[in-house]
């Protein structure tokens, strides 16, 4: 049953953001039983292919986002490669004082300050992560005051710095939620993520930017 309400959502047939067939009508239509139905059901929303509203019903789920984890600072441009609508919000930015892991993963010493920015990008109108970067504040000077955080960074630093990425590393892991960041990403405190960083290199092997990221589990 399962398999057969997921070919029905893919193939168009019922369309996403719309309201699947009841629990009664499903039973009918495939001859199965209420816990059949429910247990398909329950399945295909923890995979993300439905989701529930309390008090409404079941709906088909929006796509699946197809990206790999070492592109997330090309966020913008895949999505829109996808013939998807991305859009960026700038949550905040300061000059501060980086922790030890910050200094170490930018190469900082023990005086310098770091920039810190926190944004929001969403698909489609739908908040999808919550993207924190680190840069330094000796090596990008004036970046707080001239980067506003919607475009993308490696975007902006390359034209205004001549800095050119070559290679990445990263570490990811799944988490779940706080409050903050699941009212943030529009789901519910406890709800799964993705939590993933990576520090990029420029040609001569620095660093150029730490970043940490919180993507939802069911996109």
């Amino acid at each position: 049953l399962g398999q057969i309400i997921r070919s029905k959502i893919q193939s168009g047939e019922w369309p996403i953001g719309e309201q699947i067939p009841s629990e009664r009508m499903l039973m009918q239509a495939f001859g199965v039983s209420r816990a059949t139905v429910r247990q398909a059901v329950e399945n295909l929303i923890k995979e993300g292919i439905l989701y529930r509203v309390h008090g409404k019903g079941t709906f088909a789920a929006p796509q699946k986002l197809k990206q790999g984890i070492l592109r997330l600072l090309e966020f913008s441009n895949l999505m829109r490669r996808n013939g998807l609508n991305p859009a960026a919000h700038l949550l905040g930015k300061m000059l501060y004082d980086p922790p030890l892991d910050i200094r170490r993963s930018l190469a900082l010493t023990d005086t310098e300050k770091a920039f810190w920015y926190q944004r929001l990008l969403s698909v489609n109108d739908s908040p999808i992560l919550i993207e924190t970067t680190y840069y330094s504040a000796n090596r990008f000077p004036n970046l707080l005051e001239s980067y506003d955080g919607i475009e993308e960074a490696l975007t902006f630093i390359g034209k205004q710095y001549g800095i050119t990425a070559t290679r990445e590393s990263e570490v990811f892991e799944p988490v779940i939620l706080e409050s903050y960041e699941a009212n943030l990403l529009g789901v519910n405190q406890g709800f799964p993520a993705l939590w993933v960083e990576y520090v990029v290199y420029d040609i001569s092997n620095a660093p150029v930017v730490f970043s940490t990221t919180l993507l939802r589990g069911d996109r």
